[in-house]
C-alpha cells in the first residue's frame, strides 16, 4: 500500500511541476510581447512647404523623424488639403515619393486663398497629423487677419467633439 501511494504522489507532483512551467513559459511570452523593439519616442512630423506660393503645381512635402533620425519606412502618408473653412470637401492624395525621411506628392492649387495642408502618417505604431496653412496666390489682407491658427485645432479634432456627445446618458 505504501508503494501505491507514493507511486500516486510521485504522478501528482510531475503534474503539479508541469503546470507551474507551463504557466511560468505562458507568463514569459506575455512580458516578450509588452516590449516592442525600437524606440519608443513619438515621431516627429513636419511639412516642410513654404506658407506663401502662387496658385499652380506644387509639391506637398513632409519630413518625418524619430529622435532626430529620418524615418524611411512609414506604413503610410497620405496629404488632405483643403480650403479653410471648408474641410468637408478636402482632397487626399497618397505620397508618390520618398528621399531620406522628405515624402512628397503633386498638388495643383487652382484658386487664390488660404488651405491647409494635414499629412496622415502612421510609422513604427505610431500616428501623427499636424496642420500647416498655406497661403496661395493673392489672399486680402482682411482674410489673413481674420484666419486664426487656433481654428485649426477645432477642424481637427472635429471628429472627437462628436465622440463626447454620445457618452451623455
Amino acid at each position: 500500500m505504501c508503494k501505491r501511494f507514493s507511486s500516486m504522489n510521485i504522478k501528482m507532483t510531475v503534474l503539479g511541476s508541469s503546470l507551474l512551467i507551463f504557466l511560468a513559459a505562458c507568463g514569459g511570452d506575455e512580458e516578450q510581447t509588452e516590449e516592442a523593439p525600437g524606440s519608443t519616442e513619438a515621431i516627429d512630423v513636419e511639412v516642410t512647404m513654404p506658407e506663401e506660393m502662387d496658385t499652380g503645381d506644387h509639391l506637398l512635402e513632409t519630413r518625418v523623424t524619430q529622435e532626430d533620425e529620418a524615418v524611411t519606412d512609414a506604413d503610410e502618408v497620405v496629404f488632405e488639403v483643403w480650403e479653410d473653412g471648408n474641410k468637408e470637401d478636402s482632397d487626399m492624395i497618397e505620397k508618390e515619393t520618398e528621399d531620406d525621411g522628405v515624402y512628397s506628392a503633386d498638388y495643383t492649387f487652382e484658386e487664390n486663398g488660404i488651405y491647409l495642408v494635414q499629412p496622415h502618417v502612421t510609422a513604427r505604431g505610431m500616428h501623427s497629423m499636424p496642420i500647416h496653412p498655406i497661403f496661395v496666390g493673392d489672399v486680402d489682407q482682411e482674410e489673413i487677419d481674420a484666419f486664426d491658427e487656433d481654428d485649426m485645432d477645432h477642424e481637427s479634432d472635429f471628429m472627437d467633439d462628436h465622440d463626447d456627445h454620445d457618452h451623455d446618458h
